[in-house]
């Protein structure tokens, strides 16, 4: 019947199933109910495996205990006269023996420890008197807040406050740094754009106050309808209106034969003179 027990409590805690098998629970309460060394016996498999260094085997254990606990007079009373241990083992009060990876199963190991141990002590603290001790304990001593999900020690939170407050002092010593940099390349980068709008100014010379993108396409449209207006102007006018080389120019290009040398060829009155006498 022991080994039988014991393989069966050793099935139960290394299955590395979120809950319990209904049929081998079944089988551990029947067991149980035997006989009271039969129970004290289950109680010290339980306790062994909730000792183990992983917390999977640490939650299936303590999802049996607190079935039997709900059930058992006999085994409240061996859980609460070793409840230290327990807490220990379930909730981490002991700061230099944390609970054990993986970290989510941790998280839920004392999630299910710290509501479990509430409705305990609501239930059974009056009857159990080191029950309501180890509540007021956590409550008040290692400030455990069951009105917290998390079931997070005081311990847990200020290491958690302190991981997050060097986090805001590493982004702030960043964000300084960078406010630094900006600051002792503004004069450079200040001179770059002095340089770049000089350029802009020598090889189109306006005013940049409209900005430069939207002035560039007006600059050109504007220069070709003055080049056209001119032309037109000096087509236009009279020769008093215009310079000298804009007379020579008009004339020319009025007369193109005059300036090229071409033309029909000229005859002289002389020799016209003479054909006719002929």
């Amino acid at each position: 019947m022991d080994q039988k027990l014991s393989n069966l409590v050793e099935e139960l805690t290394t299955s590395g199933e979120p809950q319990l098998s209904p049929e081998k629970m079944k089988e551990l309460k029947k067991i149980c109910k035997s006989s009271e060394e039969q129970l004290s016996h289950a109680y010290h498999l339980l306790m062994a495996q909730l000792s183990q260094d992983h917390a999977e085997i640490r939650l299936s254990a303590f999802q049996a205990i607190d079935e039997l606990f709900a059930r058992s007079h006999q085994f409240r009373m061996l859980v609460v006269s070793n409840f230290q241990e327990f807490l220990e083992l379930t909730l981490g009060t002991d700061h230099e023996q944390p609970l054990p990876p993986p970290r989510e199963v941790a998280q839920r190991l004392r999630q299910a420890a710290t509501r479990a141990i509430q409705g305990w002590n609501e239930k059974y603290g009056a009857a159990y008197k080191k029950l309501a001790l180890g509540y007021h304990f956590l409550r008040h001593s290692k400030q455990v807040d069951f009105q917290d999900v998390s079931g997070r020690t005081v311990a847990e939170r200020k290491r958690e406050e302190e991981k997050q407050k060097r986090l805001d002092r590493i982004y702030r010593e960043k964000s300084e740094r960078a406010i630094r940099e900006m600051e002792e390349m503004a004069e450079e980068i200040r001179r770059c754009l002095t340089e770049v709008e000089s350029c802009f100014r020598l090889l189109v010379p306006l005013d940049f106050a409209t900005g430069v993108g939207a002035s560039l396409p007006t600059v050109a449209f504007d220069v070709s309808v003055e080049s056209a207006s001119s032309w037109a102007s000096a087509g236009n006018h009279g020769d008093e209106e215009q310079p000298c080389c804009s007379k020579t120019l008009l004339a020319s290009a009025s007369c193109p034969g005059a300036s090229s040398g071409a033309g029909p060829p000229q005859t002289t009155s002389g020799a016209k003179d003479e054909e006719e006498e002929e």
